[in-house]
């Protein structure tokens, strides 16, 4: 195996999420704090009046209870840096990986999570106010440890209005992820990793990229550092030996769909 390459990563769902309870604040714009939880990039915290980069803003989330997770993400943020306060202290025993304002941190599973803050100063270009598209807190589920074969289709859903004059209105009403992955292992923990998957029941996120963006020679949608997506499985697996022998390792066929 190519020691270079870093296989499918996956996470189980986030629990970060407003609509689970608790509260959000934030040092300025406090009304829009909640935004940063509520599961859409799209849309988040803005301070307001703290674009120095010499000044400390800070976004916070109280669970309401004690959760626990070993992985953050912190999407669509222009943070050049940032510190993590979990129940109140500064927390220091993590790794951070980032590319263009999406960061994955890792850090020890904690089953202890009340209550997280995230910390930032100086900003991507000087003088900006902070923003923080999305905040998620995951557990990591695993990754490949070989190659899979993944295959993608992106979906658009539009309106067609056929005009009187023969032309086409066309608007646009969003878009939406589907991967087939076609499973080869001989690889015991992947094995188990697809099964513990499919027994979840649950959405979680795949990760293409695996943390590792310069495995491919070509960066573009979805195998970029960025390309972060919650599914669930589609339809039924087909798991079999590959020709029917013992020794060949586990041949899958399964389909994932992007949700809400």
């Amino acid at each position: 195996m190519n020691k270079f390459f870093n296989g499918i990563k996956f996470f189980e769902d986030n629990v970060a999420q407003i609509n689970l309870g608790g509260t959000a604040t934030a040092s300025s714009a406090a009304d829009d704090a909640a935004e940063a939880f509520n599961g859409s990039r799209a849309f988040g915290w803005e301070s307001y009046g703290e674009a120095e980069d010499a000044q400390t803003a800070y976004l916070e989330r109280d669970f309401g209870t004690v959760l626990y997770g070993d992985t953050l993400i912190i999407a669509n943020h222009n943070l050049r840096s940032f510190n993590l306060k979990i129940n109140g202290e500064y927390f220091s025993q993590y790794s951070v990986q980032t590319q263009r304002g999406f960061s994955l941190v890792s850090f020890p599973y904690r089953e202890d999570i009340r209550t997280l803050r995230i910390e930032a100063a100086a900003t991507l270009e000087p003088g900006e106010e902070k923003r923080i598209g999305e905040v998620m807190l995951l557990r990591a589920a695993g990754q490949f440890e070989q190659p899979q074969e993944l295959k993608n289709t992106l979906t658009r859903e539009q309106g067609d209005l056929k005009l009187q004059n023969g032309k086409h209105f066309i608007f646009n009403c969003g878009r939406a992820w589907t991967f087939s992955i076609d499973v080869f292992s001989l690889s015991q923990a992947d094995i188990e990793l697809l099964q513990k998957l499919q027994k979840l029941g649950t959405p979680f996120y795949i990760w293409p990229c695996g943390g590792d963006e310069s495995q491919f020679e070509y960066h573009f949608e979805p195998f970029r550092f960025c390309d972060f997506y919650k599914v669930s499985f589609s339809g039924n697996a087909k798991p079999n030996l590959k020709d029917n022998m013992y020794w060949s390792g586990l041949r899958d066929s399964i389909k994932l769909v992007e949700v809400e």
